[in-house]
């Protein structure tokens, strides 16, 4: 036998050094992207940190604007007190007085009389021995008016005590 020369088909080479200039290129490429995007980062951090600032300042400036506000819109303690005192001094109080004196009724005693100016009302608290006694003392308390002013909102009797309450609408 004889050898019989067969020429066979290469491969083709790759260009190793091509390739490892991409890669290298590629490599490069991508660092220098990644320093880019890292100091684009610094950056946005440090913005966000002043516009944080900035939002503090601005809620501290708004919150001392509503509390300026608010107090402004408050009354001062001192008006309402004066008011209270204004209200008691225009109140007909000589003549509150002067209605409970003048009814008197047997078996009915003042307990308790409590003015509120504010609302212009009086309450009386009347000690009395029957529903009877009641329903007197309040007729006489609204003796001499065309529209009667006092009315009787509760009667209690507690063991041998009955107790009236009258409220009466001040003018």
């Amino acid at each position: 036998m004889r050898a019989v020369r067969v020429d066979f088909a290469q491969p083709p080479r790759w260009p190793v050094r091509a390739v490892w200039s991409v890669g290298v290129l590629m490599a490069v490429a991508a660092c220098w992207v990644g320093w880019g995007d890292l100091r684009r980062w610094q950056v946005l951090v440090a913005q966000q940190a002043v516009t944080e600032a900035l939002q503090a300042q601005a809620d501290t400036a708004r919150a001392a604007r509503a509390a300026q506000a608010a107090s402004a819109a408050e009354l001062p303690s001192f008006a309402v007190d004066a008011r209270r005192w204004l209200a008691l001094a225009k109140l007909d109080s000589t003549g509150v007085l002067r209605t409970v004196e003048s009814a008197r009724v047997a078996g009915a005693k003042l307990i308790a009389l409590d003015v509120n100016a504010d609302a212009r009302r009086a309450e009386l608290e009347v000690e009395v021995t029957s529903a009877e006694v009641a329903t007197a003392y309040l007729q006489a308390l609204n003796a001499g008016t065309d529209q009667p002013a006092w009315t009787l909102v509760r009667l209690q009797t507690q063991g041998a005590v009955e107790s009236a309450l009258i409220t009466g609408q001040l003018r």
